[in-house]
C-alpha cells in the first residue's frame, strides 16, 4: 500500500466519547472494512487554523462502527502490516457492535488484534 499524502483524502465516520465526528477529506485510506488515517485531533486543529502539519502518525478506524483500534503510529509498514493481516476477519464485516460482538468468530477477531498489537509493537 502506497502512504497517502496530503492529497489523498477520504470520508471517515468515527465514534468519540460525545457521539459520531465526520471527517470530511481527513487524509487516509480506505481498506474495507478499516481505514487508515491522520490523528483526529490534527484534523480539528488543522480545520481551525491552529495546525498547518500533521505529525506522522497514522490510526486505524473500523468503518462500518466508526470504532478506533488503539493504534497510533508513525511506521507506515507496521500500520499496513496489521490492516493486511487482519481485514479479512470475518466479525469486521458486521455493521454495529452488538452484530460484531455477537458474531461467532469475535474472540477469533479479539485474539488476532491482541497479538497483531504485539507484534508491531503497540
Amino acid at each position: 500500500m502506497k502512504q497517502p499524502s496530503r492529497a489523498d483524502t477520504i470520508n471517515l465516520r468515527v465514534w468519540k466519547t460525545n457521539g459520531m465526528f465526520y471527517a470530511q477529506q481527513i487524509t487516509g485510506l480506505n481498506v474495507y472494512p478499516l481505514a487508515i488515517h491522520r490523528p483526529l485531533d490534527e484534523f480539528e486543529e488543522i480545520e481551525r487554523g491552529s495546525r498547518s502539519r500533521y505529525s506522522g502518525m497514522w490510526n486505524i478506524t473500523h468503518i462500518p462502527t466508526g470504532k478506533s483500534f488503539g493504534i497510533q503510529t508513525r511506521d507506515w509498514d507496521a500500520i499496513t502490516y496489521y490492516v493486511d493481516s487482519i481485514k479479512d476477519e470475518p466479525a469486521l464485516l458486521m455493521l454495529t457492535d452488538k452484530t460484531m460482538t455477537d458474531h461467532p468468530c469475535f474472540q477469533q477477531l479479539s485474539d488476532r488484534h491482541y497479538e497483531l498489537r504485539k507484534e508491531i509493537g503497540h
